[in-house]
């Protein structure tokens, strides 16, 4: 069943089992898990069904994406543009991209600070096929193989022991890509008695139990003045890497709740994705790839159509121990002319006769490419209130995204071993002419909110458990991608989806179901 609260006459009372606080990926893929079963789903969703400039607007705040020199990009728009707020959220907009996070970034690394997962990949294997299965794509391996594909060859770079091919596939499951098939993963199940969809029901604030081990109720508000309660056994926050630590500061500030607090990890920590790159010229390099005698194909690597798993190079735990560097991606594509010039037409023959001592050897292929690092767990990294108010009377925010000295010295880290390993192999060369002091700079962000209610068993350390429960509140929990301890390189969204499954299995133990 699906309810506009915009079209009821009076205050919402809303009763279920579960209160799903957020309608996107995360949020309706746990409420389909419990679809004709006995115990009552609500999702509380602040949009509608199709984008609303009123509903989208809610997200405006500031934001500054910095690095170590102190050089700022301003990313108020990114606020506003990385994020969907309509019934499916950014799955509207999401490039179907999935890829599940590699066993590196769930291990705990000496050389980076505050990193591990209370969880191994192993652990989190069985939730990634079921993940897949929601995605309609094929399961990923739990050793993360090599993808063997016909007339695909992968790349052999050292055996593959430092640097490796690493797979990626793409969902249809996506308003970007499939706009039925969204639907279907949207609406298939709401027609189910025990589901309730209540759209633009903005959730502004939570009343405690008078004990304060808990929530009794959160309240519901329309952008045009009607209140409401939605009151639940348990309460899941699934709002967004960004919008889940909102609310849990705004309750702080406004309700006397205190989540967070014996950490003071709440909105710190925050991670995201950006594209390094820089643009081939016919007088100056950009980021590329020259692969020396490269195999049959390329077309692992440069070919993205749907139905045609691809892979990128990146780095292996034991390539990051080795180096002492980050999770490091290079995706590449082929250039449509070959920008030729001289000096780089000598450079790239030089460098091709080095790696097949044959004279005759030519220059190899030319890709371009861009790079992708780990953002590193950082507590400065964070989302706080502003003074400003939206139009519901909530504190907006204020980012402030930061790629410091240790995310850089990675960077180059990874970069350096990545031209290492590729030297060494006899299999190319690879160029990034951006300056250490330019990276932040040129950097472009992705739409990945990563961190800011990060999960660890010690609530000095994070904010909730290993089964996403707020360490401060009995029967709230909070999932999506803002739980995160590391972020990897990976698209979030897959994992998103592992971890959002294991807590509805979860779920269902706690309340019987």
């Amino acid at each position: 069943m699906i309810i506009d609260l915009l079209e009821l006459p009076a205050r919402a009372e809303i009763t279920a089992d579960v209160v799903i606080i957020g309608g996107g990926m995360a949020g309706i893929t746990l409420a389909r898990e419990w679809a004709g079963q006995e115990k009552t789903v609500a999702i509380l969703e602040s949009g509608g069904r199709d984008a609303d400039d009123a509903s989208q607007r809610l997200y405006a705040g500031t934001g500054a994406l910095g690095g170590e020199g102190g050089d700022v990009q301003n990313i108020d728009d990114y606020l506003v543009t990385s994020r969907a707020r309509f019934y499916g959220g950014s799955g509207h907009w999401w490039g179907g991209k999935s890829v599940p996070l590699d066993p590196a970034d769930f291990a705990a690394r000496p050389w980076i600070k505050d990193s591990g997962w209370p969880m191994t990949r192993a652990d989190l294997q069985p939730y990634y096929n079921r993940a897949c299965d929601v995605l309609s794509i094929p399961h990923f391996d739990k050793d993360y193989a090599e993808p063997q594909h016909e007339g695909r060859p992968p790349l052999d770079i050292n055996g593959s022991a430092h640097i490796t091919s690493l797979p990626r596939d793409h969902s249809e499951v996506s308003g970007r890509i499939d706009k039925a098939q969204f639907d279907e993963f949207r609406y298939g199940f709401t027609d189910e008695p025990n589901i309730s969809v209540y759209l633009h029901a903005n959730v502004v604030g939570f009343t405690l139990a008078d004990d304060g081990s808990g929530l009794r109720s959160v309240e519901v508000s329309t952008l045009d003045g009607k209140r409401g309660a939605a009151r639940g056994a348990v309460y899941v926050l699934a709002c967004g890497g960004i919008e889940n630590a909102r609310l849990l500061l705004a309750a702080n500030a406004r309700n006397g709740a205190q989540f967070g607090r014996r950490s003071d990890a709440l909105g710190r920590y925050f991670q995201g994705h950006t594209v390094i790159y820089k643009e081939t010229s016919a007088n100056e390099a950009g980021t590329e790839l020259c692969v020396t005698d490269p195999p049959e194909s390329l077309d692992l690597y440069v070919n993205r159509r749907l139905g045609h798993p691809h892979a990128v190079l990146g780095t292996t735990l034991e390539g990051q121990a080795a180096y002492r560097c980050t999770a490091f991606t290079v995706t590449m594509g082929l250039l449509d002319e070959d920008p030729g010039g001289s000096d780089r037409l000598a450079l790239r023959s030089t460098a091709a006769r080095i790696d097949r001592a044959d004279t005759e050897a030519d220059g190899g292929t030319t890709c371009w490419c861009y790079f992708m690092t780990e953002n590193l767990p950082n507590p400065e990294s964070r989302v706080t209130l502003s003074d400003q108010v939206d139009a519901l009377g909530m504190p907006r925010v204020h980012l402030d995204w930061q790629y410091g000295a240790d995310d850089l010295d990675g960077f180059e880290r990874s970069f350096d071993a990545f031209v290492r390993e590729l030297g060494s192999a006899g299999r190319g060369r690879a160029c990034s002419p951006i300056a250490r002091e330019d990276l932040v700079a040129t950097m472009q962000p992705s739409r990945h909110h990563m961190g800011t209610t990060r999960m660890h068993e010690d609530p000095t350390v994070g904010v909730v458990d290993a089964n996403l429960k707020c360490h401060d509140a009995d029967n709230l929990y909070v999932t999506g991608s803002s739980v995160f301890p590391t972020s990897g390189i990976a698209n979030p969204t897959l994992t998103l989806l592992a971890l959002t499954l294991r807590l509805s299995d979860h779920l269902k133990e706690r309340l019987g179901a």
